[in-house]
């Protein structure tokens, strides 16, 4: 397995000594000739000079062991590389694969999946399963929301920006952007685009949530304004944070270097030359071409709600695609930059995209464990069975979307799911993330991860929540009846820890249920019974003062 200190994958590897391109397949048939040619200047070496017949008997037995040793690591490589290598692609695998995701798919209640599968220089496989929501069957065309998979997309306009002259990569922001700033003035001047792209700014996640949560109307342009009061997390460059301001920061640098908008820039440069004809930067045109609905799951049960997203979020999450169209994306960059219509972007400029430049990072997306690093708009790292591999998730409270790049075997998964659930439970989330990594297990002719369903991993989550309401609505009757007012009290401070908890989280009552419903909605149901003995006693003591005041004014 490949060091995160080694050369970055990409679509070719360059020989070390060479210079040349060569198959990164090639490298076992490479070792053993060098180990077979290491044998040979071994005993050259150890008899070389030596005239007795016992030294050099010495110092064969040397290579020989020096040769064993080598061969025994050769083959321990061989059977690793093996393991993750593809299986040869055919009817079977596809047959595999297409019954892991619709099994997934109807265990879990999911309604819709798209998948799109690239081998070599081509499509292979195009696939729908279920349906949009809206009463017809999801296709490789239907059009989905890809969330945070658009940063790749910004990214390669980024990156044709600094080839064509008009963007450095380690030029300060504030070149570009005078005004630009956060609450510190010296690290305002550091940040630099590669700072941006690396995720390696200082800004935090929870602010890069915040105007999401709020839902904000703001431009990019706005949004990169309001951060002058925004403290960073982290130095500048010192460690990588998550954050989709970086991409909000970009839209609006791409627009102030370029003269065009985020969406006139990918809609020329990048959608029209690679013919994506199914992928929209506007959602209006997008449901006019059959955009899926988005569902959120309540209690495991999927509900279409409206797709929602702040217009300055587009450079960070505001592509619509398809999986087909995703898929010549892809091919695009397994071939270093080339498609049918002519080159989009330099081999070089690929692998800077590809290349992991950020600190070491581990986190729990969708409850699947990473340990990864950030390039330009791509993790870097295992995914699933396959080492090396460049992925990113994009996902809201109501869909998924993953693209997953193999460069090393050159392949390429693109699985697009048109429903979610953002529940804080373990088991819930893994099922969303557990489809692309069994798919990309099977390419490697490996079994997928297992797990319960979506619908049976709600089981426990709504039984607990019955038997809370439950013995929340006993409590109150019991409460309400009760002469001393401690019951009271006691529902009351219920009601205060719920309300403390959902700020603690980070959120309000009314962004709670933008993200999990139906979790804000036992909690609301928790807070009402909780108040109601409060109530009901707060209401009997002003009748009652107003019955007192009224007879002693008849007296």
């Amino acid at each position: 397995m490949r060091s995160d200190a080694d050369p970055p994958a990409s679509p070719r590897c360059r020989h070390p000594q060479a210079g040349r391109w060569f198959d990164p397949r090639q490298r076992e048939t490479h070792a053993a000739t060098e180990t077979g040619l290491m044998h040979s200047r071994v005993c050259a070496l150890a008899t070389e000079g030596h005239g007795r017949r016992g030294r050099a008997l010495a110092a064969h037995r040397f290579a020989n062991r020096v040769f064993a040793r080598c061969a025994a690591a050769l083959a321990c490589s061989a059977v690793m590389a093996a393991l993750s290598q593809p299986v040869g692609w055919g009817a079977a695998v596809q047959a595999r694969i297409d019954s892991y995701v619709e099994r997934e798919r109807q265990a879990s209640g999911i309604p819709g999946i798209a998948l799109a599968i690239v081998h070599a220089d081509q499509t292979v496989h195009l696939r729908g399963f279920g349906h949009d929501g809206r009463g017809k069957p999801v296709s490789a065309d239907t059009p989905f929301p890809i969330g945070s998979l658009s940063k790749s997309f910004t990214a390669l306009l980024v990156r044709q920006a600094i080839e064509s002259g008009r963007l450095s990569a380690d030029a300060p922001v504030q070149r570009y952007l005078p005004w630009f700033r956060v609450a510190d003035a010296q690290a305002s001047a550091r940040i630099t685009p590669r700072h941006l792209l690396n995720q390696t700014s200082g800004l935090s996640r929870a602010d890069g949530m915040a105007p999401l949560l709020q839902g904000s109307m703001a431009s990019a342009e706005e949004l990169a304004r309001g951060l002058s009061t925004v403290s960073l997390a982290h130095p500048v460059g010192e460690r990588f944070e998550y954050s989709n301001l970086n991409f909000v920061v970009l839209g609006a640098l791409l627009q102030a270097v370029t003269g065009q908008s985020w969406q006139e820039s990918i809609d020329g440069r990048v959608l029209l030359q690679l013919a994506m004809s199914h992928s929209f930067t506007d959602r209006d045109a997008a449901r006019q071409a059959g955009m899926t609905a988005v569902h959120r799951m309540w209690f495991g049960v999927p509900i279409a709600q409206p797709l929602v997203l702040p217009p300055g979020y587009a450079a960070a999450g505001g592509l619509v695609s398809s999986a087909s169209d995703l898929a010549r994306y892809l091919q695009m960059l397994l071939a270093g930059g080339v498609a049918p219509g002519g080159r989009v972007l330099s081999e070089e400029g690929v692998m800077q995209l590809l290349a992991p430049a950020s600190p070491p990072g581990h986190s729990t997306l969708l409850s699947a464990d990473f340990a990864f690093r950030y390039g330009e708009g791509w993790f870097v790292g295992p995914f699933g069975v396959a080492n090396g591999a460049r992925w990113h998730l994009g996902n809201l409270a109501s869909f998924a979307a993953w693209m997953v790049l193999l460069p090393e075997t050159r392949q390429a998964v693109v699985v697009l799911i048109n429903a979610n659930s953002e529940l804080p439970i373990n088991e819930v989330n893994a099922v969303i993330s557990r489809v692309p990594i069994g798919v990309v297990n099977l390419l490697h002719g490996r079994p997928p991860p297992q797990g319960p369903s979506l619908r049976r991993a709600y089981l426990p989550f709504d039984a607990a929540s019955l038997l809370a309401i439950a013995l929340l609505a006993a409590l109150t009757w019991r409460a309400a009846r009760a002469r001393h007012p401690g019951w009271s009290v006691a529902t009351m401070l219920i009601a205060v820890a719920l309300v403390a908890a959902v700020h603690a989280a980070g959120l309000t009552l009314a962004t709670f249920a933008d993200f999990a419903p139906d979790l804000a909605l036992v909690v609301d149901l928790a807070l009402v019974l909780s108040c109601l003995p409060a109530l009901w006693r707060a209401a009997a003591w002003m009748q009652r003062f107003a019955r007192d005041g009224r007879d002693a004014r008849r007296a």
